[in-house]
């Protein structure tokens, strides 16, 4: 994939799902020759849930719609047994060449649709990650890190979580808000290069499971914003590996 296409995990509908996303239209967007949004979804025929098998073909598929077509791909969602690709096209033409590939489709069961969307909402709303859905790509990432130099990742440990915000009485709402949310609070940090220079440390016991670190970074952030702050980064303790004993 090029370096502009980003995937990540993210709920749809309260459920689980996967998401990919081009990066590069965000400057852009929305494109005004582009203003038809195409999907094309593809799923199981009996309802389970896809193997890596069908997700080789799903995306052959995709790419064969790529190659027949000028569409902008604009990116996907998956969920339980089907992925769903959205495209940005010109003209209707390129439509009706979706529904000629879906046609000629035996395995999976695919479904082709289309509207026009003149202000990319589906992109903006959907796909493109805010900061929320973002930090948790950046989870992945600095987890990743821990583990390759030897974490046990499902260890729990103390969290650093750095917040920073405009100004000092901003800073002090959100402690007692991160308070009363179950965080402790640690010292204060002034970011005196920072268009957000009154920073504070909290706290959180959470293991660096997908799920654990995610509902933390989450939960901040959310907390954050309601006084107009965000979330730096956060940091924590390595917790070694345990090394198995020799008989």
């Amino acid at each position: 994939m090029k370096t502009t296409w980003l995937e990540y995990n993210w709920q749809l509908d309260g459920a689980e799902a996967y998401f990919g996303v081009e990066l590069s239209y965000y400057r852009k967007a929305p494109d005004e020759k582009h203003p038809l949004l195409c999907y094309f979804c593809c799923e199981t025929a009996d309802g389970r849930a896809l193997t890596p098998a069908d997700e080789k073909r799903i995306i052959a598929l995709a790419q064969k719609c790529r190659r027949r077509t000028r569409l902008q791909p604009a990116g996907f969602v998956q969920t339980g047994n089907m992925r769903q690709y959205y495209f940005y096209t010109a003209s209707k033409e390129e439509y009706d060449v979706l529904k000629s590939i879906a046609e000629k489709e035996k395995r999976l069961l695919i479904r082709v649709g289309g509207k026009r969307e003149d202000d990319w909402a589906t992109y903006f709303q959907l796909l493109y990650p805010n900061e929320v859905k973002y930090q948790t790509v950046k989870n992945r990432e600095q987890v990743k890190k821990l583990h390759s130099i030897g974490d046990n990742i499902e260890a729990s440990r103390r969290i650093n979580l750095h917040v920073c915000f405009r100004t000092e009485p901003q800073r002090l709402m959100f402690e007692e808000t991160a308070r009363s949310a179950g965080f402790a609070i640690g010292s204060a940090e002034y970011l005196s290069e920072s268009d957000m220079p009154n920073g504070v440390v909290i706290y959180r016991i959470s293991t660096l499971k997908r799920e654990d670190i995610d509902s933390v970074t989450v939960r901040v952030i959310k907390l954050a914003e309601k006084m107009e702050g965000r979330l730096s980064y956060w940091d924590c303790n390595i917790v070694p590996r345990s090394v198995r004993k020799r008989i």
